[in-house]
């Protein structure tokens, strides 16, 4: 019992220690200016983009170029990014070829805070910076020499200026995000930027954008939402907690009235509509101690703490909202995730389908914003509803009504949720059923005095009236996209595909974006929060887990569940697991293998690079991928077997269907989940392909019928793709395998014609046919092996943020040990560890059979310093069977030590085929090498050594794990043993 006590200790603490930084680990600095083709990468040759052959949409709903589809693997390129030096542009160019992006995305060109900005040391921004001009279309030019096309931006990070004519200009939202939907004198001036970007000739290829197949694709507005504003409490003047100047606040309640005057045309009329359905509001408070006079603070109420976050609660005497008392909560360390500090009363009663309103006073010692709301006490805890509320240093009174949508007998929960540290107080809260108000008391269209609703009151408002608000901010949305959609066809002369935005909360955005002429999606997993200040360089944190174990949360529901719309093509231009994640290496295969699947046309990773700096061996930010050799050394392998289609589309598709009534109601029932709200359990996405067919139709999907299956083990109906959130994720096609996840949890793992015996850690392991053969008899392949990767001298504070030390170049890879097994049909192959280039080494290594077409040998990065390893083969395998006698005598091996656990010495026995130099080195869990048992040469023949559990020092070692190399020159195999102490 006392030696499983320590071995769970070891574990746990190895498992901390894991998330940290890694000792040992190799350099592999892949040059930023590699163009060359190699044998053992896969090869993407100059497609020559020109003629009349522009991106089109095929009756299927696919981009196609001159009739024949095309998929695009691309990324970002971001303010500084969009305009490298003329001297680099073209090696910059030819190494993206290289590496299989066929796309970049120009994003940010117009930011407000670079000196990689077209607005750039300019008198407004409604003028370009002529040299930074100059380098984009140079760089344009080289993409389009190298077969990349271009995806471009339009508003972005725009920031108006006074001098652009804009009154008010620096008290608009940030760049304007919102308020560019229906202020005139800004779509103007987003019209005229577009003219000055698109119709310009380049004078590097002769053409403007407009007429120049290299664009693929033009985007209108990036990540913007009115509904996301709605919904997020932003769109009210700055003194009520939004974002709007009075005279944006008073465009759209003018537009509110005018709407409704032309659908009702007076008052009469909209009251006999929006007061059906009325009811009084209830009057029992079911909040105990909601006045915190006489009763102690433990009454009633608990501080609920998770995750390092720290406070306590107590009553004040002093400034209380009414009568003597008011609650008192002060969090000495809010960690930036709201429910990790909750203070909540339980043993709430729900009804299913009534509302409620919670109403209470609040004061903070500075302005901070809180959330509030109601959810299930019990698993799985879901949150039924709420709203970010901003409390300020003076007292305020708020009302928040929330509909539940089922019943709670015994432990609904009202929950305050703090993100930072502060101090807050609390007083008069009560909880009631709502009324559900229609027209309200002096509301008039003849005053043109309507209110518009809050996104979050709605739950207390007829279903008339929410659908009509709802309507009114999708009209402006549609008649936005369309105008400006007709201005870039019609007027400029676009030829390409043009996409509204990108930030999609729900069917909401979808019913607008549906009309473009494709849908974008955007996407990350675990990205940067920031507690206290937005984008802090030292100030912020990350969760540090993987999404193998994390399917209720992952990224390919939210992109996947129904964002696609039949008929149309589907891109995802930002998508990233962001540094300093130590489970990034996931993101690659996650997200290449679920594009395929849902048969996706692009992808972009946000970002390549946002810098000047194009050289330094260093990853320099969260996003940045162009120094990141996790994301470089798998992306040759990810381009190849998206943009030809190795991976199956689903073979059992979901086509949904809404109403119109369907998405209109949804503010009424919504429980204000960032991500927006869902008519069905999204975690069918990994089970089918699931689009949608109409948000129009007469009848809904029966979005109840809509089953997710085994909660643990999701397989996609082409079986290829299983996700099994124990923490493994595998791809299984003839000509590609892939599997990521905790791999030393996963011993024997079985693909197709590959077997990984055992490994050291998290990793991501892919192996890719570089011929159009299947693997089990491809002369050539790929074997591509990653884990973790870090700067030099970089320091965790903690498991969640690195806060400003990132530490200098060069990064390094962690060391991965792997013990394989291939079924090929082959009698011996080779090894070559390639280098940083892709170039073979002099390390190759020949692999025998141990039996029929079965290849077993080991993978140790301490020795192979490389990510990359191709494989040939030769000769046409053994059709026949091998007698056990035969084996034995004709194989090489290392057996499994004995005992296993040990903890004075154990044995290693190993075999040998012909007279060789064997050596045998043991290796810690971390990569660093401990001892040497042997190196010298053997005959062939049966032989075993010991292990005192000394190193080479003979100094003692800890417990742990350890594993043990054998490694010939034709022959390698690594085996994992346990030493107990």
């Amino acid at each position: 019992m006392l030696k499983r006590q320590i071995f769970i200790f070891f574990i746990i603490n190895i498992t901390v220690c894991f998330s940290q930084n890694f000792t040992g680990g190799y350099v592999f600095n892949m040059p930023p200016s590699d163009s060359t083709t190699q044998i053992f990468l896969p090869n993407f040759p100059i497609s020559s983009i020109g003629g009349n052959n522009f991106v089109q949409i095929n009756p299927n709903g696919n981009f196609e170029i001159n009739g024949n589809r095309i998929r695009f693997w691309g990324g970002n390129l971001a303010a500084e990014g969009d305009f490298p030096a003329k001297t680099q542009a073209a090696n910059i160019a030819g190494r993206m070829r290289k590496m299989g992006f066929n796309l970049m995305r120009f994003h940010h060109m117009d930011n407000p805070w670079s000196s990689g900005s077209l607005f750039y040391q300019t008198p407004n921004t409604r003028t370009f910076n002529v040299s930074n001009f100059d380098k984009f279309e140079y760089f344009f030019s080289k993409l389009k020499e190298n077969g990349i096309y271009s995806n471009i931006n339009l508003h972005v990070g725009r920031t108006f200026r006074s001098s652009d004519g804009v009154a008010s200009a620096d008290s608009l939202p940030e760049f304007s995000k919102g308020v560019t939907f229906f202020d005139r004198q800004l779509i103007a001036l987003q019209k005229e930027y577009a003219f000055q970007l698109l119709t310009h000739m380049n004078p590097y290829t002769g053409l403007s954008l407009v007429d120049d197949p290299a664009m693929a694709m033009v985007e209108i507005t990036n990540e913007n939402s009115l509904f996301r504003m709605w919904h997020d409490g932003k769109l009210k003047p700055f003194n009520q907690g939004g974002i709007l100047i009075q005279r944006h606040n008073k465009c759209l309640d003018s537009l509110w009235n005018n709407f409704l005057l032309v659908k009702y045309g007076n008052t009469e009329q909209l009251q006999n509509s929006w007061n059906q359905g009325i009811i009084p509001a209830g009057t029992i408070n079911q909040i105990k101690n909601n006045n915190f006079e006489t009763l102690p603070i433990t009454t009633a109420w608990f501080l609920e703490l998770h995750n390092g976050a720290a406070g306590f609660m107590t009553k004040d005497i002093i400034n209380p909202f009414v009568g003597l008392m008011s609650a008192k909560v002060t969090v000495t360390n809010g960690t930036g995730t709201a429910w990790h500090c909750q203070w909540r009363q339980s043993s709430l009663i729900f009804k299913k389908d009534s509302t409620y309103i919670i109403q209470f006073a609040g004061r903070s010692d500075l302005a901070k914003t809180i959330n509030v709301g109601l959810m299930n006490g019990d698993d799985p805890y879901t949150f039924y509803g709420g709203k970010n509320i901003q409390l300020t240093q003076q007292w305020q009174v708020f009302s928040i009504t929330v509909k539940c949508p089922e019943n709670v007998p015994n432990n609904g929960r009202l929950t305050f949720q703090f993100t930072s540290s502060g101090t807050y107080w609390f007083d008069e809260i009560s909880l009631k059923t709502s009324p559900i108000n229609g027209l309200l008391e002096n509301e008039s269209l003849e005053a043109l005095n309507i209110k518009r609703n809050d996104y979050t009151d709605l739950a207390g408002f007829t279903i008339n009236r929410t659908k009509d608000i709802s309507e009114f901010y999708i009209k402006i949305e549609d008649d936005y996209f369309a105008e400006m959609r007709n201005y870039l066809k019609n007027t400029l002369g676009v030829k390409v595909p043009i996409v509204g935005t990108n930030w999609n909360i729900g069917t909401q955005d979808l019913i607008v974006q549906s009309k473009m002429d494709y849908l974008d999606n955007h996407a990350y997993w675990d990205h940067p929060s920031f507690p206290n200040i937005p984008w802090s360089s030292t100030d912020w944190v990350i969760s540090n887990t993987s999404m193998t174990k994390s399917a209720d949360n992952s990224t390919i529901t939210s992109l996947f569940a129904g964002s696609k719309f039949k008929g149309k093509p589907y891109t995802i231009s930002e998508y990233n697991h962001p540094f300093p994640n130590r489970f990034q290496c996931e993101g690659p295969i996650f997200l290449s293998a679920y594009s395929s699947f849902h048969d996706a046309d692009a992808i972009m990773y946000y970002n390549y690079n946002d810098t000047y700096d194009w050289d330094t061996d260093k990853i320099s930010g969260y996003f940045n991928i162009h120094r990141n050799s996790v994301f470089m050394a798998l992306n040759p392998t990810m381009a190849y077997l998206f943009r030809n289609f190795y991976i199956s589309p689903s073979s059992e598709k979901i086509y949904l269907n809404y109403t119109k009534d369907d998405i209109l109601k949804i503010p009424a029932i919504d429980n204000n989940y960032w991500g927006g709200y869902s008519f069905f359990d999204s975690k069918v996405a990994f089970l089918h392909g699931v689009e949608t067919e109409s948000f129009e139709s007469l009848s809904s999907t029966n979005f109840s019928s809509l089953e997710t299956g085994n909660p643990l083990i999701y397989k996609t109906d082409t079986e290829q793709i299983e996700l099994n959130t124990s923490g493994l994720l595998t791809i299984n096609t003839p000509k590609y395998i892939g599997v990521t996840g905790y791999l030393n949890e996963f011993n024997n793992c079985s693909l197709g014609s590959i077997t990984i015996v055992n490994s050291n850690d998290f990793g991501t392991l892919t192996w890719l046919s570089l011929t159009n053969d299947s693997l089990s008899v491809s002369k050539k392949s790929l074997l591509t092996i990653v884990s973790k990767t870090q700067n030099t001298n970089m320091i965790w504070s903690g498991t969640s943020s690195i806060n400003n030390n990132w530490g200098s170049s060069p990064t390094k890879l962690f060391s991965s040990i792997f013990s394989l097994k291939l079924n090929i049909k082959a009698d011996s192959i080779i090894i070559y560890p390639l280098s940083p280039t892709g170039n073979i080494t002099s390390d190759k290594f020949k692999i025998l059979p141990i039996s029929d077409n079965l290849f077993e040998f080991s993978i140790n990065q301490n020795i192979y310093q490389t990510p990359w390893f191709g494989i040939e083969t030769f000769g046409n395998g053994i059709s026949g069977g091998i007698n056990n006698e035969t084996k034995t005598i004709n194989c090489y091996n290392l057996e499994q030590n004995y005992p296993n656990p040990f903890n004075n010495s154990t044995t290693f026995n190993f075999t040998l085929k012909d007279k060789c130099f064997v050596k045998i080195v043991i290796f810690d869990i971390l990569g660093n090498k401990i001892k040497t048992l042997v190196e010298n040469q053997f005959n062939s023949g049966n032989y075993s050594t010991q292990w005192n559990c000394t190193n080479n020092k003979n100094q003692p070692v800890a417990g742990g794990i350890y594993f043990v190399t054998l490694k010939t020159p034709s022959f390698s195999k690594t085996i994992k043993t346990l030493l107990l102490k």
